[in-house]
């Protein structure tokens, strides 16, 4: 009987030290994730300089059993603007790109940002994954349907501890980084 009342108070004490072991690593987790997320918007910043393309800041959440994910939404082809009485274009930059280009672009810095700076997460598990979600929205596409292109690359946590250790090359990592594109 005293040994169990013994492990009752055991456990006890245990159980509230892994909450608050819990609760402090959330803390970090999230402080992690902003630094992430502030990454990512001024990667963004670099590649598109239309002060109306990144209509908000990124933002990031952690999901249990899953990971970290950030998403953000972009709006693309901001030069020509539609109106009643037809496309208004504004004059072209020589910088200016097409939808797929700017899609590519995409794909290539957040990839590039998930190598260089996925390290700056350090609360996740090798198993846990940092995924970018992209929504990018097309304003001269008429069809709703066409309108947003959705990007998602993940990668886990164990490829980018690889990485960083200089056991995985950074070709590899980027073959590695799972991309979804609808």
């Amino acid at each position: 009987m005293l040994h169990r009342a013994i492990l009752a108070v055991l456990l006890v004490t245990l159980s509230g030290v892994a909450g608050a072991q819990q609760s402090n690593n959330l803390a970090l987790l999230k402080r992690d994730t902003q630094i992430f997320e502030r990454i990512v918007y001024e990667v963004l910043k670099q590649h598109f300089k239309n002060p109306f393309a990144i209509t908000a800041d990124p933002r990031g959440g952690y999901l249990q059993g899953f990971g970290v994910t950030v998403s953000f939404q972009l709006n693309i082809n901001r030069a020509t603007i539609r109106t009643p009485f037809g496309d208004l274009n504004a004059p072209r930059s020589q910088g200016e790109r097409t939808k797929a280009e700017q899609i590519r672009t995409v794909k290539e810095s957040m990839k590039q940002c998930l190598a260089d700076y996925g390290q700056t997460i350090k609360q996740l598990g090798p198993h846990d994954r940092i995924a970018v979600q992209a929504h990018i929205v097309d304003r001269n596409e008429l069809d709703p349907a066409k309108a947003t292109t959705v990007l998602v690359l993940m990668c886990t946590k164990d490829d980018v501890n690889l990485l960083a250790t200089g056991k995985l090359p950074v070709e590899k990592f980027k073959e590695r980084v799972h991309v979804l594109e609808y």
